[in-house]
């Protein structure tokens, strides 16, 4: 007992000093921009009628622009895009047992703000987004039509467009990680996520978790 009761103050000196030897961040008043790898965790999710959608695990990318007001709070804009492949199950639909196979797109914009706990290079975060993300399935809704457009690198140029089942949703997330100022420049962070995207269609509210490890750089 004796013991325990010396531990906790002496864990809270040692915690106490191992953050203060930790220099100072580089944030305050600087923009900053950075490139994101994104880790999408796969589910199952359940349609009408007893059908539901596969979607698996995948990487997609990103990148934000954000200003950090202080060492706590910075406010920015993102952009990401996953590409992943879904399989669908439609037993007991119509009687039938028929399975599909797709990719499915998703493209985010976003407007978010995050708090850095501590002004330390190194700091926990929390953060919060809201945007609208657009939704590809690639699954043809009717037959191709010829259509021409005015390419920048080859000119004039006309082809075969297929419309697609797609749709923009709102969309918005919350998340916890960890960040680094590495230099005065330089910072790189890893944290996870909870993306919710207003669907619809039979599915309602989507839930899916997001990885994200970014590295990127500060400028005045």
């Amino acid at each position: 007992m004796r013991f325990r009761c010396w531990s906790v103050p002496l864990l809270v000196m040692f915690a106490s000093s191992a953050v203060a030897e930790i220099p100072n961040s580089y944030r305050a008043e600087r923009w900053e921009g950075s490139f994101r790898v994104i880790g999408l965790e796969g589910q199952t999710v359940p349609g009408e009628r007893g059908s539901s959608v596969d979607i698996t695990d995948d990487v997609g990318f990103g990148f934000d622009m954000a200003y950090n007001r202080d060492e706590h709070l910075s406010f920015g804009f993102a952009l990401e895009w996953i590409e992943t492949d879904f399989r669908t199950d439609n037993d007991g639909v119509s009687g039938d047992d028929f399975d599909g196979r797709g990719e499915l797109e998703m493209t985010t914009m976003n407007l978010n703000a995050t708090w850095h706990f501590v002004n330390k290079a190194l700091t926990p975060y929390v953060h919060g987004a809201v945007g609208a993300t657009y939704l590809d399935t690639n699954v043809a809704t009717g037959p191709s039509v010829p259509v021409c457009w005015y390419d920048p690198w080859w000119g004039y140029y006309c082809g075969l467009d297929t419309p697609t089942l797609s749709d923009t949703v709102f969309s918005y997330e919350a998340g916890a990680g960890l960040r680094l100022d590495m230099t005065d420049t330089a910072f790189m962070r890893a944290g996870y996520s909870r993306q919710w995207l207003d669907v619809d269609r039979g599915v309602g509210t989507l839930d899916q978790g997001l990885w994200r490890f970014g590295i990127g750089m500060m400028f005045n």
